[in-house]
């Protein structure tokens, strides 16, 4: 994609397809914008540079609370009024909260382009939050924090973050908990979002056919909001170097295992090596994990490998679910994999598969408007001007011997388990993470 230079409001440039193209309004509003000339698609976000990391522990879930507010009403639409716009010209309107950032975004036609921007803007600038909105919405959010507390594989995923991070924001769920939730008052949740939503602390990125120019130009109603406290990144706590076992039992059938080490944040040179080793151990049908418990031996229907990065810490983990009868020869099986890893390393027409791999993942991950809208804007959150073919320069050039190092620098440490669902006999699993 190539680059343009950042442009000062009021300056026309012409457009070139596949251009990104970047603005700063005075009040610190970022505009971040890819036109592609081929789509009648158009991709809007509003991107907040506040997650539940940010939050303290009286306002944990405030972020994602203040994500289902803003949908509620505004001093000049209701709540079907804002769905309605949207909905009637065929697009969708949605938003999610994540861990260092919140997402408020449509995807319509590019002929409707200023629907979609009426709307958000109006969302973000001008939301009521009245207390009765507070109070039905806490009951919603109280429901979906049940509906997560009965998927195994999230309370595994929630629990091997929350013994790997501690008490910082990033070992605790994005959604709060229930005692959190329900003691958040209205003036809580205004103050969240008036310190947090200023120009200076929000992106708006869009993709498809989009004309930056005019984005700019109507995008004054954002840029002369209060300014918003400027964010200053905590540092993730890490209280368990030690690794350790982490049980919840569910009433079910099958559990869900998460077997997590700490890993490097998404800015560290470290990420490359390790990138490609969680496609060689657990990325895919051919990788040596599926082959290994899935294909050769049948113990489970799918295994994974993989990495979850933030801006400074991160963790890679192995994932699977399985009848509890199995989980220890699966777990034997994922440590002998790793170790034979660590010691002996990837050949080398194994890591070509996953360079290739990693190049066909990432150009199809970014083939629509959305993600690339996503990208856009999540990048400037975090201040990553690497583009997509910089990004994979650096995975080419990995080594087999930089992938095996970094095996051995990872998997020296002990892991976290952590295992929810059906009851499994703790003392054969203690007993094998122990021999780490």
């Amino acid at each position: 994609m190539p680059l343009v230079p950042r442009s000062r409001p009021g300056r026309r440039i012409p457009q070139l397809d596949g251009a990104v193209r970047r603005t700063v309004l005075p009040g610190g509003l970022q505009v971040v914008t890819e036109d592609i000339r081929s789509t009648n698609t158009y991709c809007l976000g509003v991107f907040a540079s506040v997650g539940s990391r940010h939050e303290t522990q009286r306002l944990h879930g405030a972020s994602h609370f203040l994500e289902h507010l803003l949908f509620k009403g505004t001093s000049t639409r209701t709540a079907e009024q804002i769905s309605a716009a949207i909905e009637s010209v065929g697009g969708e309107l949605n938003a999610y909260t994540a861990k260092e950032h919140t997402c408020f975004y449509a995807r319509v036609l590019h002929s409707d382009a200023d629907v979609a921007l009426d709307v958000l803007t109006d969302m973000i600038s001008n939301s009521l939050i009245t207390p009765e909105d507070i109070d039905a919405e806490r009951a919603v959010i109280l429901d979906e924090i049940s509906m997560h507390a009965d998927d195994p594989t999230e309370l595994a995923a929630e629990a091997a973050a929350a013994a790997t991070f501690g008490k910082s924001g990033l070992g605790r769920p994005v959604i709060g908990s229930r005692d959190s939730v329900a003691a958040l008052s209205r003036s809580h949740i205004v103050q969240h979002w008036r310190r947090h939503y200023g120009p200076g602390s929000l992106v708006v990125a869009a993709a498809g056919k989009v004309d930056h120019d005019r984005l700019v130009e109507r995008l004054g109603v954002l840029d002369v909001q209060p300014a918003a406290t400027k964010l200053s990144l905590p540092a993730p706590t890490m209280i368990n170097d030690g690794g350790g076992l982490i049980m919840h039992r569910l009433p079910l059938e099958q559990c869900s295992a998460v077997l997590a080490f700490p890993s490097p944040g998404a800015f560290d040179a470290r990420r490359y090596p390790l990138g490609l080793l969680s496609l060689i151990v657990g990325g895919g049908m051919a990788s040596r994990l599926f082959v290994e418990v899935r294909e050769r031996r049948g113990l489970t229907y799918t295994i994974d490998a993989g990495e979850t990065a933030y801006s400074d810490a991160g963790l890679w983990s192995v994932e699977w679910q399985c009848a509890p009868g199995k989980l220890a020869a699966i777990f034997e099986l994922v440590r002998a994999t790793l170790a034979d890893v660590a010691e002996q390393g990837i050949t080398e027409a194994e890591l070509a598969r996953a360079k290739g791999q990693m190049r066909g993942q990432t150009a199809l991950s970014y083939d629509g408007a959305g993600s690339r809208m996503s990208r856009l804007g999540i990048n400037a959150i975090l201040g990553d001007e690497r583009t997509l073919s910089e990004l994979l320069r650096r995975f080419d050039r990995v080594t087999a011997e930089e992938v095996r190092d970094e095996a051995a620098n990872l998997f020296s440490h002990p892991p976290t388990l952590a295992i929810a669902g059906a009851r499994v006999a703790a003392r054969g699993i203690e007993s094998a993470l122990s021999r780490w």
